[in-house]
């Protein structure tokens, strides 16, 4: 069809473009959108098209995501999955039950376990070694932050007891003997288990990545934003592309790891450069590098100004004197830093490193982003605005269904201010959404309606978390394709549905418009379309 001219008619479109927001119908010529306006318009300049009735549903931009996990998705769709299990049992009753499905596999692998569903937040091998004693067990907590671990997988990992922590992680030991518990936290799991994990054939990288991108087109994403890329994952979407066969544009940024010494650090940067100057494409674009500032509030590895309500509290990943060199170089390079900070006083190092970079270099434009920003004080969020910072946000993270481990740690009166979206809008900050999977389901629409009503799309039962600070639908939407293109550099070429731009786009089965907020959850994807060619078709 890329060759060809469309013409999509009988439904509402919303194009995100706040200077023409609504149209009738949509014209395609190859890759590109030639006309957005109404229906007896399109009709003059596509009277021989080939026609897509839309069926009275609606049609919108494809949406951007604007934090993900491209080759961690797909892994994480293949392991046991153990998000909502609600207690100690099932989680173990799901394990057993992939462990007895997959006898042939070397490891047992599990994924998106939440602390609140473990006694105390605190897992440990024991609980595992009894139902799977003859094989090595890995399960990723939700967040990605922590790797919950058998017996046999310390041993295949060589840990003891004596094995010292990871600069910026910990192998959680107990206090009473100092015995490796099989928690596994930030650089210990980033550092001792993803680098076993991931080390598979290029086959199977393709593999991890084509089921992704699968599962992106059928939810109507068109373009993500990579938030952990390596080498190996950047030259397998390389190879997807030359063969045709990238159904998402991919906007990488080259995950950044501790090392003993800044020049070690350094050398990742240049690396990174050399990187974004050969990839530069309209589908495939490395932009710049990524930081894991801090951990998670859920986990207690996030870093806060004041201590958490156990009394606990956390130094970041990265010290600020590093991470401030980290960002002005990259800065210099001409990249794009983004800073995973979740707790203030890690955010507090994050703006300052982004401020000190363009003040030192005599940059601006570079489009410096933090993601997550879960809880930020409001003198931050002010400086966040006034320099132009982006907040790359999660409306999936605030799903208030998950949420009671997180608000227990903060406590009330901050837990009450955390992913204050609408105060970043009046601080005058660029916000793009995104959903961070696989660390929270990838579904744009479920995203969307956590965005324009903050509450849970997997139990109405749950009260919403701040519901005076949910969206309109229509700003929502913007955040999760305007905004989250513009923040990755890509507002020349999707993003809106405006004459000029790819012809990225969704058809959607009904108008969620005009029927409320609650008809996204009962909302599907008809079609999705990337660069003029259908790459999902219900």
């Amino acid at each position: 069809m890329a060759g060809s001219r469309v013409l999509i008619e009988g439904a509402r479109v919303f194009t995100a473009d706040p200077d023409n927001p609504w149209a009738e119908a949509v014209a395609i010529e190859g890759d590109r959108i030639v006309f957005v306006g109404d229906a007896a318009g399109a009709e003059a300049i596509a009277a021989d098209a080939e026609r897509i009735d839309a069926a009275g549903g609606l049609v919108v931009p494809g949406f951007v995501d604007g934090h993900v996990h491209l080759a961690m998705t797909g892994a994480a769709m293949r392991k046991a999955q153990l998000r909502g299990a609600g207690s100690l049992e099932e989680i173990r009753r799901r394990v057993r039950r992939w462990a007895e499905a997959n006898p042939e596999a070397q490891r047992v692998l599990g994924t998106a376990w939440v602390h609140g569903d473990v006694p105390d937040g605190r897992p440990d091998k024991a609980m595992l070694d009894d139902i799977v004693p003859d094989r090595p067990v890995y399960l990723d907590a939700f967040d990605f932050h922590s790797t919950w671990v058998n017996s046999a997988a310390l041993r295949e990992l060589g840990i003891t007891d004596d094995t010292p922590d990871p600069v910026g992680g910990e192998i959680v030991r107990d206090p009473r003997t100092g015995e490796a518990t099989g928690w596994l936290q930030e650089t210990a799991t980033t550092n001792m288990v993803w680098p076993l994990l991931n080390a598979v054939s290029d086959d199977e990288m393709e593999k991890r990545i084509l089921a992704a991108l699968d599962a992106f087109a059928r939810a109507g994403i068109t373009s993500i934003v990579e938030m952990a890329l390596e080498e190996p994952a950047l030259e397998a979407v390389a190879r997807l592309q030359a063969a045709g066969r990238l159904s998402a544009r991919v906007v990488g940024h080259i995950i950044m790891w501790r090392k003993e010494t800044l020049e070690q650090e350094l050398a990742q940067v240049a690396r990174a450069a050399d990187l974004a100057h050969d990839y530069q494409g309209d589908r495939l674009r490395v932009t710049g590098i990524k930081f894991i500032g801090d951990g998670t509030i859920d986990g207690c590895t996030a870093a806060l100004s004041q201590p958490y309500t156990d009394g606990s509290n956390c130094d970041p990943i990265w010290p600020a004197d590093r991470l401030s060199a980290m960002v002005a170089a990259a800065d210099k390079a001409g990249l794009q830093a983004a800073i995973h900070a979740i707790g203030d006083a890690t955010i507090d190092a994050a703006i300052d490193a982004i401020e000190n970079a363009a003040t030192v270099n005599g940059t601006s434009g570079r489009r410096h982003r933090i993601e997550h920003l879960e809880y930020a004080r409001a003198d931050q969020i002010a400086r966040i605005g006034r320099l132009g910072i982006t907040a790359s946000m999660q409306p999936v993270h605030v799903d208030p269904a998950y949420l009671a481990n997180w608000l227990e740690k903060l406590g009330p009166e901050r837990g009450d201010n955390g992913f204050a979206w609408p105060l970043y809008l009046t601080a005058g900050a660029p916000l793009a959404f995104g959903t961070d999977t696989p660390t929270a389901p990838y579904e744009a629409l479920p995203n969307m309606y956590i965005a324009a009503t903050r509450k849970s799309p997997s139990d109405a039962s749950v009260a919403p978390h701040r519901p005076d600070w949910a969206l309109p639908m229509a700003v929502a939407i913007r955040h999760g394709t305007r905004e989250s293109a513009w923040s990755a550099h890509l507002e020349t070429v999707t993003g809106t549905l405006t004459p000029g731009l790819a012809a990225d786009l969704v058809i959607l089965d009904r108008d969620f418009f005009a029927d409320g907020p609650a008809a996204l959850l009962e909302t599907d994807v008809r079609l999705t379309m990337m660069d003029g060619r259908i790459v999902y078709a219900a």
